[in-house]
C-alpha cells in the first residue's frame, strides 16, 4: 500500500503545531485549595535563594523565603488597603520603575528597614490562585506560592478592565502548613479561584473580608508600569489583567490569615462585619466557570465522624477521635508527602468541577435508567 506524502506532511505539521502549543502552555499546579506539605521531600528546602543567579534576585528570594516568626505578644500595625498604600507612597514615588540594585544608599537603607516589618492588611479576597513555577521555589510546580489578590471592596466578578488593582499577598510552601492547620480555606474566603487553564471559577459566595499578616517585601521585579498601576487597563491573551497590582510592595510571606466576617477562622474570634450592600452586575467579558454548591464545602466536626462526606471512609480521610484529629494513610498522593484532605474544606479536583458543571444539565435531562412509564389499558 502506497503512503500519501501530502497526508504525511499534513500530519507532521499538525503534530508540530500541537507540540509547540503544549510546550508554550505554562505548567501550573492543579491545586485549588491549601494542603499540608512534607517539606523534607522538597529539594529547595535548604536553598533560601532558590535558583536565582543575580545578587538582587538572591536577596529578594531570601526575603520571600523567610519562616514564620512567633507572633505571641507581638504588636503588629494593622492597615486597610488605603492606609497600606499611603504607608509606602513616598518610597514608591522615589523608586518608580527602579530595581533594588539601582537604589541610592539612603534608599537601600530605607528599604532594609521596611522589609524587616511585620504588618497586617485588611481587605476583601476577590481572587486566589496557585502561583506558577518561580525561582523562589526552585521552579517547582507542586511546591508553589499561593497568590492572594486583596481589594479595598468586594466584587461579584473577577478582576476586569476598569477595576482598581489589588495588593498582592503570597503564601509560601514554608508558611502554608501553619495556615492550613489554622483551618484556612481558599474556597471559603475567595470569591474566585483561577484554574490551571487560567479560567476563573466562582466559589458562589462574595469575597470575604480578611486580615493577612506577614512580612513586607518589595518585589522590585514587578516595579514597571506594565505591572503596577491604579486601574486595570487590559486583559491579555493569557487572561491575566494588566496592570495586575497597585504597588510592587506585597505581604510575602503571609504567615497568618483571619476571616473578619462570617464564621471566625485563623484561631481567634473575629468581629462580624455587615455584608456588602448591593452587588454590581457581573462582567460578561470574563470567563467564569459554573459555581460550586456550598454544601459540598462544609463538613461535620462530630467526634469519630468522617470530615469529608464526598471522600468516604477510605485512605486519606480525616477523623476526630476524643477531640484529636487523625488521618489514615493516603495511598494516592499526587505530591510526595502532601496531604490534600483538608479537615475543613474540600480540595476540589478538575474532575469534581467538571461533574459539578454538568449537574444542571443532568438534572434536566431524563435518566436512561428510569423505569418506563406505566401505560393504562384502553377501556
Amino acid at each position: 500500500m502506497r503512503t500519501n506524502p501530502i497526508l504525511l506532511r499534513s500530519i507532521l505539521i499538525a503534530t508540530l503545531f500541537a507540540s509547540a502549543a503544549a510546550f508554550a502552555q505554562p505548567r501550573i499546579s492543579e491545586d485549588r485549595e491549601l494542603k499540608e506539605f512534607d517539606l523534607t521531600a522538597w529539594n529547595c528546602l535548604n536553598r533560601l535563594e532558590g535558583t536565582a543567579k543575580t545578587a538582587d534576585g538572591i536577596e529578594r528570594n531570601r526575603l520571600k523565603n523567610r519562616s514564620a516568626p512567633d507572633l505571641t505578644g507581638t504588636r503588629i500595625p494593622s492597615l486597610d488597603t488605603e492606609a497600606f498604600l499611603k504607608e509606602i507612597a513616598a518610597f514608591d514615588t522615589q523608586t518608580k520603575g527602579k530595581r533594588r540594585k539601582a537604589l541610592s544608599p539612603p534608599q537601600k537603607a530605607d528599604l532594609a528597614q521596611r522589609e524587616k516589618q511585620l504588618v497586617s492588611l485588611t481587605g476583601y479576597l476577590v481572587l486566589a490562585y496557585a502561583g506558577p513555577p518561580e525561582s523562589t521555589n526552585c521552579g517547582d510546580i507542586d511546591f508553589h506560592d499561593w497568590h492572594l489578590e486583596v481589594f479595598a471592596a468586594p466584587a461579584d466578578h473577577p478582576p476586569q478592565v476598569g477595576d482598581p488593582t489589588p495588593i498582592i499577598c503570597e503564601i509560601t510552601p514554608r508558611t502554608q502548613n501553619a495556615i492550613y492547620r489554622d483551618h484556612i480555606c481558599m474556597q471559603e474566603l475567595a470569591a474566585f479561584i483561577r484554574a490551571p487553564d487560567l479560567r476563573y471559577e466562582s466559589t458562589q459566595h462574595p469575597a470575604r473580608k480578611i486580615r493577612v499578616t506577614g512580612y513586607l517585601t518589595w518585589d522590585d521585579e514587578h516595579n514597571g508600569s506594565a505591572d503596577v498601576g491604579t486601574t486595570i487597563r487590559s486583559v491579555g491573551a493569557n487572561k491575566y489583567h494588566n496592570p495586575w497590582r497597585a504597588t510592587a510592595w506585597e505581604i510575602h510571606p503571609v504567615v497568618k490569615i483571619e476571616a473578619l466576617d462570617g464564621p471566625a477562622t485563623g484561631g481567634e474570634e473575629s468581629a462580624p462585619t455587615p455584608p456588602p450592600s448591593s452587588a454590581t452586575p457581573a462582567s460578561t467579558a470574563a470567563v467564569v466557570a459554573p459555581a460550586t454548591p456550598r454544601a459540598a464545602i462544609r463538613h461535620s466536626h462530630s467526634a469519630g465522624k468522617n470530615q469529608n462526606p464526598l471522600r468516604g471512609n477510605g485512605p486519606g480521610t480525616w477523623h476526630e477521635v476524643a477531640g484529636r484529629r487523625t488521618q489514615r494513610a493516603n495511598r494516592h498522593r499526587p505530591i510526595p508527602g502532601a496531604n490534600t484532605d483538608h479537615p475543613d474544606c474540600l480540595d476540589r479536583s478538575a474532575l469534581t468541577y467538571l461533574l459539578l458543571a454538568m449537574l444542571p444539565t443532568m438534572r434536566k435531562a431524563p435518566s436512561p435508567w428510569q423505569p418506563a412509564p406505566t401505560i393504562e389499558p384502553i377501556r
